[in-house]
């Protein structure tokens, strides 16, 4: 016979032993019933006692039973089951081991009679009854200690007088997943052999208890790890985009930085304008994660990058048969951000009769899904951005001037970086030192030829140009620790001798642009130090320092 067949066996007596206790029961209470069973008072009165013996027994399990689905804890869990044994098996104190993931048997909880605890090493003698239990899966029934010549001579069984003792494995399948053990220094009249099926039938749902607080514990243990992930990762984003860590040193940023700390902290409505690439969604993420709302969620949604009736479900959401393909009703952003901040970029792209509903959103905090007639309350932080020029439009008739002032509570408009050269060398070394840590290249600098070409640079993809530019020239420089000119092809090319300057200015404007481009690149060239630039320039440095001041040139 294999295994399989002997633990299926051993399962099929227990299952045998706990049914035979309740048909005993069920048999007592049909011969009380039955006419002529009963031939004299004598065995009436036995009958009896032997049925209100097994109900009792039968309300004690039902209640210990009871117990164990109290409570998910599993500390909770073993001291109700330790308690209910002693209990079940008329006996004063008891202990519970478990498997550990070695196998080996460890010592739990240990209590007595009153609930009260008890130390381990009270129970000496009964690590042998343990695992004999523990190796053959079978429950142990003792009803005198004496008896077996194994225990009856050991000082703690004289000690503490023992008579008897209750041993039953708590089983998972072909399992042993721990044992209870229970002994007692009386001789007890309210249990007997025949109630061990008791016993056991506990066991079992002892055995399934254990294993859902086990299970419940796991859960609680990853739901904590995953809140303390999304707490360490929230820190991070919010470190992240500090405005302090939006890299600007012109005196344009500054200026943003301090609108940044003045509105962060409130609700307001904010409109970040600007070209392409100038780090829009970069500042909103910064407003979001420096106020009061950075614990809910940012939702981020590019409104021209999508048609009317798909952006309309997005912003707004649908009920179910709302169009074809809304099987199911759906919350849209609006809703998912309520709480939080909802970042509306290219807002300028949004058709007319979208921005009725988003006024509405904005003035009355409501929105209604797509194919509803009702209204739903929303609490929402809004911060559009675009690239285009909303007054112009809004003089076009393109945007509605209502939604456009009520946009524009508060104006934030990033100059493209052309107009802000000064940030151009510390962005440069920024993403130099973001994309070598990851390729793995360390030491890396930029030259100053190469530099030259990136401080004379339009840039018409502004910050995010600068981005791709360095990152490609470093994927092309291979070994080389100098990025240099030549790995920055695109630039080159695009670099005319007066340095890209629009054709469209005046030649006094010209001049003075260039006449800054020079300057700047100087003061690169010499680590920015003002006496060396104006040695190299051959003006004094107090005309230099008017320059920096005239062209607005902070200085790193």
């Amino acid at each position: 016979m294999n295994n399989k067949d002997t633990d299926n066996d051993r399962s099929g007596r227990k299952a045998a032993r706990a049914a035979d206790f309740f048909d005993e029961a069920r048999g007592d209470l049909e011969e009380i019933g039955r006419s002529g069973a009963v031939k004299s008072g004598e065995n009436l009165a036995r009958t009896l006692a032997q049925m209100e013996h097994k109900v009792s027994k039968l309300e004690t399990l039902s209640d210990a039973t009871k117990a164990l689905s109290s409570t998910l804890d599993l500390d909770e869990v073993l001291e109700k089951i330790v308690d209910s044994t002693i209990h079940l098996a008329d006996t004063d104190r008891g202990f519970l081991m478990l498997s550990a993931e070695s196998g080996a048997l460890e010592f739990r909880i240990a209590r007595d009679r009153e609930k009260r605890s008890l130390a381990e090493d009270e129970f000496t003698v009964s690590r042998s009854i343990v695992n004999d239990v523990a190796r053959s899966a079978e429950p142990l029934f003792i009803s005198n200690i004496l008896d077996y010549e194994r225990f009856k001579d050991q000082k703690s069984v004289i000690d503490l007088n023992l008579q008897r003792a209750v041993c039953v494995p708590l089983t998972i399948g072909d399992s042993v997943i721990g044992v209870i053990y229970t002994d007692s220094n009386r001789v007890s009249s309210v249990f007997a052999p025949e109630d061990m099926s008791v016993i056991e039938a506990f066991a079992s749902q002892a055995a399934i208890a254990i294993e859902n607080a086990k299970l419940h514990g796991k859960l609680v243990v990853s739901r904590e790890n995953l809140a303390q992930e999304n707490l360490q990762l929230r820190e991070e984003l919010s470190g992240r985009y500090q405005f302090s860590g939006i890299i600007g040193h012109s005196k344009t940023m500054q200026e943003i930085f301090i609108t940044i700390q003045k509105v962060a902290p409130l609700t307001t409505t904010v409109l970040i304008q600007g070209e392409t690439g100038t780090g829009k969604e970069l500042i909103a993420r910064a407003i979001h994660f420096n106020g009061p709302r950075k614990n809910g969620q940012l939702v981020a949604i590019n409104c021209g990058a999508m048609p009317p009736n798909l952006l309309e479900s997005e912003l707004f959401g649908h009920k179910k048969g709302a169009f074809t393909g809304a099987t199911s009703d759906k919350a849209g952003l609006f809703e998912a951000a309520s709480g939080g901040t909802i970042f509306l970029d290219e807002v300028g792209e949004m058709p007319a009769e979208l921005q009725v509903k988003l006024l509405r959103a904005l003035q009355e905090g409501e929105i209604r899904r797509v194919g509803e007639n009702a209204d739903r309350k929303v609490n929402v932080r809004v911060i559009a951005a675009t690239n285009r020029d909303l007054k112009d439009d809004v003089a076009k008739g393109l945007f509605r001037s209502d939604l456009y002032y009520r946009l524009n509570v508060v104006p934030i408009t990033i100059p493209p970086l052309r107009d802000r050269r000064d940030d151009i060398m510390p962005l440069a070394e920024h993403f130099l030192k973001k994309y070598a840590a990851k390729m793995g290249k360390s030491g890396v600098a930029i030259s100053s030829d190469a530099m030259k070409l990136l401080l004379l640079s339009a840039w018409p993809g502004n910050v995010r140009e600068l981005e791709n530019t360095i990152e490609r020239g470093l994927a092309l420089c291979g070994d080389s620790k100098v990025l240099k000119a030549p790995h920055f092809p695109q630039i080159g090319e695009g670099v005319s001798a007066l340095g890209n300057i629009e054709s469209g200015l005046s030649l006094k404007e010209r001049l003075k642009t260039l006449e800054r481009q020079i300057i700047v690149e100087t003061l690169g060239r010499t680590g920015w130090r003002v006496s060396k630039a104006a040695e190299l320039l051959d003006v004094s440095r107090q005309h230099l320092h008017n320059k920096i001041r005239e062209y607005n040139i902070t200085l790193p």
